[in-house]
């Protein structure tokens, strides 16, 4: 395998939730009232640019990694889904009762050609909504007689209308499986199709509120209007997309389980693919972070050597004030005048998915900042079941809090320290340890053999990951079923990781640097051998 072909590996791990999630892209989500989930169409959580949505599946299949773990029986599945035969079939049994030329036309004018994605995640947190908008020239026959039967057929209905332009356009509503309908509207040479109708109808009092309602959000992509019509794109800044191949966008808030306010400055990451393959890109807010803060030659040396994954991100520390200023910090006290520069997340194969460790740095050694973290620490940590604080000092000087904390998984001894100008924050104490180890040089840092620390913004090492992997799902196993989840895992799980065992590091380099305004930077792949 080329140098190339290994920068690309990694990429597809990121990708094919959204890609997956594309192509299966008729028919997800059950029916009721969306929007009382409080669904924004103006902010959607992921946006696909394709000129074929059903090419992605396949072409992520060209990144080595995701070819190894997803294996062909993926693509299979969803060429297979339940949802798109379901549909078909529903299609292909109008145009037949109503003598119809397009049973199978229309699912090849949206997937086999130029289309955007918007996704949007459902109470779970999964990408479970969405909506397809795309431009054809063959529209005027198909809407023609869907109108006509849309007046006598039981699976096919009208559901509403929307004003565009001054022109009243129709919502069409399509039942096709038990319990799944969707709806579509098209005005001209454009067509919009949305996975549940609570999307546009229904929610009530607890619909999500936004600049912009449902059917204006709707009507922008129906108009004729080029710059209305790029409404989604401009919320990612797709403008300039990929036109030959896919743009994956996704948002950081949706990546980090909604804790992307911690590291606001990091907006969205993209993956785009043409035929020189995949490319990966970070959405950074230059205007969030100053000059120089997003230099991360401070995080490498104090991390423990070979972490499992681990990203350091712009934070944008002034804005995380609220948050002090809420569990009573001591007055005057200002976050930003405490730590600067960028912090770090990283998970190891000998913890938990669940205890990751945190480092940030300190503006200055000598401050006296204990009352701020002991503050912190006190009300956010744990809760009233919880042990006492216990306060020590290290063999360096260092500060340790510690705290006991009951959890599923058992109790734990979440540690919070300052030592010099790191602060190092983990769930799990020995991870804490283990950074205090580095930072006192008695155990190797991750910047060990590291190029460029500076612009170094991820580390990933497939092997580690597949063990941290291996250990959490097993240990989630429920002890009645244990047995027949257990065959199950060792034939489709431990051979996927087993392959993804076999590649090497990879460090993450950020390509440009943070400017005046918020725009895609690139990121490179990078083997660091095994």
């Amino acid at each position: 395998m080329n140098k190339i072909a290994l920068r690309r590996t990694l990429i597809g791990v990121a990708v094919v939730a959204a890609g997956l999630i594309a192509y299966r892209a008729f028919g997800w989500g059950a029916m009721g009232p969306v929007n009382a989930l409080r669904l924004d169409l103006a902010a959607p959580d992921a946006l696909i640019v394709s000129k074929s949505l059903s090419s992605l599946p396949r072409d992520l299949l060209t990144i080595p990694l995701a070819r190894d773990v997803l294996r062909e029986d993926f693509l299979f599945y969803y060429e297979q889904s339940e949802d798109r035969l379901g549909l078909q079939g529903s299609l292909r049994r109008i145009a037949y009762e109503h003598e119809l030329g397009w049973g199978d036309e229309l699912i090849r004018m949206v997937l086999d050609e130029p289309a955007e994605v918007a996704l949007w995640r459902d109470a779970d947190g999964s990408l479970k909504h969405f909506a397809i908008a795309a431009t054809r020239s063959k529209l005027g026959r198909v809407l023609e007689e869907a109108a006509k039967v849309a007046l006598k057929d039981k699976q096919m209905t009208v559901a509403g209308e929307l004003n565009v332009d001054g022109d009243k356009v129709p919502v069409y509503a399509l039942s096709y499986a038990w319990n799944r309908r969707l709806l579509f509207a098209a005005r001209g040479n454009r067509i919009v199709i949305l996975s549940n109708p609570g999307m546009l109808y229904g929610g009530g009092e607890n619909a999500q509120r936004s600049e912009k309602s449902a059917e204006t959000v709707l009507a922008d992509m129906l108009t004729a209007d080029p710059k209305r019509q790029q409404l989604m794109r401009q919320r990612f800044h797709l403008e300039n997309a990929a036109s030959d191949g896919h743009s994956v966008a996704i948002k950081a808030d949706f990546l980090s389980f909604s804790y992307q306010p911690f590291f606001g400055a990091l907006e969205a990451l993209r993956f785009d693919f043409d035929r020189q393959g995949w490319k990966t890109r970070a959405l950074i807010n230059g205007p969030a972070i100053k000059a120089g803060a997003y230099d991360n030659r401070a995080l490498w040396p104090a991390l423990p050597y070979n972490p499992a994954a681990c990203f350091s991100v712009p934070v944008d520390w002034a804005a995380l004030q609220p948050v002090a200023d809420q569990v009573g910090v001591p007055a005057g006290t200002v976050l930003a005048n405490e730590l600067s520069g960028p912090g770090a997340v990283c998970w190891y194969g000998q913890s938990s998915l669940y205890t990751p460790v945190f480092v940030a740095t300190r503006k200055n050694a000598n401050a006296d900042g204990k009352a701020l973290y002991e503050a912190l620490f006190e009300k956010i940590v744990g809760r009233a079941d919880s042990g006492a604080v216990q306060k020590k000092a290290g063999k360096k000087g260092e500060t340790i809090l510690q705290r006991s904390v009951k959890r599923p998984q058992g109790e734990q001894q979440a540690t919070l320290a300052l030592s010099g100008r790191t602060v190092v924050f983990s769930p799990d104490g020995a991870l804490a340890a283990k950074v205090l180890a580095v930072l006192a040089k008695q155990a190797p840092a991750a910047s060990d053999g590291l190029p460029d620390p500076a612009r170094t913004i991820g580390l990933i090492a497939p092997a580690s990951l597949a063990t941290l992997i291996e250990r959490e799902a097993f240990a989630s196993l429920p002890a009645a079923t244990e047995p027949v989840l257990r065959g199950a895992a060792d034939a489709h799980l431990l051979p996927r990781l087993k392959a993804l065992k076999t590649y090497p590091a990879y460090r993450l380099v950020l390509g440009g640097s943070p400017g005046a305004a918020t725009a895609w930077q690139p990121v490179e792949w990078q083997s660091l051998g095994r």
